[in-house]
């Protein structure tokens, strides 16, 4: 049975971020260490200029902000290991990670020499997919949903060869698929085998989501008028903090 440290020279997490999330840094490093506290692999955290001071994250800093693609195609430059596992910042794990089935996992997208292998399953099977075990398979060349912004161990050189330095994320999703057509592609068939659980999204449109801050805050209000106020207020001080940090090194533990 292979194990993750195995894979330590062939893989590095790779965290998708800008300094506009850095609130986000904190609560995804407390739960990262809760939930995958032998992570074996390097972990590299997008960052433009804000400088940090973690055991757990190696920064690659970019410099300005130039939007999500380009910033990830920068990060890849400065990464040799030939594959990636990629995560975005506000992807926070609930569950440990299946050490063991990660692992084989990562044994057999390798033995296949898969192109990516994302760890998150659609709401519902493409038709023509075409398993390869019990838990994934192959996502059809025409499917709309081979390039997913989600948890997905990708080929490093793949990766950047279907990014496009103008695109967010939402547009890779929307248009990435038709330039994978001579890539192999992988896919959970369903999500409640995966072995990487997480909130997915825990800030969107610039707000904090509820099922978030409940992973923090018990008491977050159930009324829905005074959950929008307090996430629009806490996202609304976020460009002060920013500025306010400015040369200063934010503490992740």
């Amino acid at each position: 049975m292979p194990e993750l440290k195995d894979f330590t020279s062939s893989v590095a997490v790779l965290v998708s971020s800008c300094d506009s999330f850095f609130d986000a840094w904190r609560p995804f490093s407390v739960l990262f260490r809760k939930f995958w506290p032998d992570c074996p692999f390097k972990i590299f955290l997008i960052v433009n200029q804000l400088r940090i001071r973690s055991s757990l994250f190696q920064p690659i800093a970019i410099g300005p902000d130039r939007g999500w693609s380009l910033n990830l195609q920068l990060a890849l430059s400065q990464i040799t290991h030939p594959y990636v596992l990629y995560i975005q910042e506000d992807y926070f794990l609930t569950e440990p990670v299946q050490r063991h089935q990660l692992g084989a996992d990562f044994e057999s997208a390798f033995e296949s020499d898969a192109d990516s292998l994302c760890f998150r399953a659609r709401t519902h099977i493409d038709r023509g997919f075409a398993p390869i075990n019990e838990r994934f398979g192959i996502v059809p060349r025409d499917s709309d949903g081979r390039t997913r912004c989600q948890v997905t161990l990708w080929k490093r050189t793949a990766l950047q060869s279907v990014l496009r330095s103008d695109e967010t994320a939402w547009n890779f999703e929307a248009r990435g698929s038709e330039r994978t057509t001579d890539l192999r592609i992988l896919s959970y068939a369903h999500r409640e085998n995966a072995p990487i659980r997480y909130v997915m999204s825990a800030i969107s449109r610039g707000l904090w989501m509820p099922e978030a801050l409940a992973l923090f805050r018990p008491e977050y209000s159930p009324r829905a008028w005074q959950r929008r106020l307090r996430r629009a207020i806490g996202r609304s001080r976020l460009r002060r903090q920013l500025a306010r940090r400015h040369g200063q090194i934010l503490a992740l533990e």
